[in-house]
């Protein structure tokens, strides 16, 4: 969806006219939406985010905030597990690479 900005600057003009410390209720939210001139895909979006239905990332509004945690959760632990395994390994090549260093020169010296 693409974002009219001369749309939403009229939509911000619209609210400026409200009483400054009044915050406007649905209602009147709802009918300056109407009162615009905006897309109506737009208007549609905001009329359903005005009527409560905000779009849930994950599932149902319930279980989608859970699920989205639990979603984060399980890719924080699968980066966290293969970053252990690439610093483990990383570190036992260093390891080995030493004790071949020094093998090496224990050999020189006999």
């Amino acid at each position: 969806m693409d974002v009219d900005m001369d749309s939403l600057s009229k939509l911000e003009e619209m609210l400026k006219t409200v009483d400054g410390d009044k915050t406007p209720s649905r209602k009147e939210l709802l009918e300056m939406l109407e009162q615009s001139e905006m897309e109506e895909e737009m208007k549609e979006n905001l009329r359903g985010m005005l009527s409560g239905n905000v779009p849930q990332l994950f599932g149902s509004y319930g279980s989608g905030t859970y699920l989205g945690i639990l979603f984060v959760l399980i890719i924080f632990g699968v980066l966290l597990f293969f970053g252990y395994k690439l610093y483990k390994s990383i570190k036992d090549k260093e390891l080995k690479r030493e004790e071949k260093k020094k093998a090496k020169q224990m050999k020189k010296k006999k």
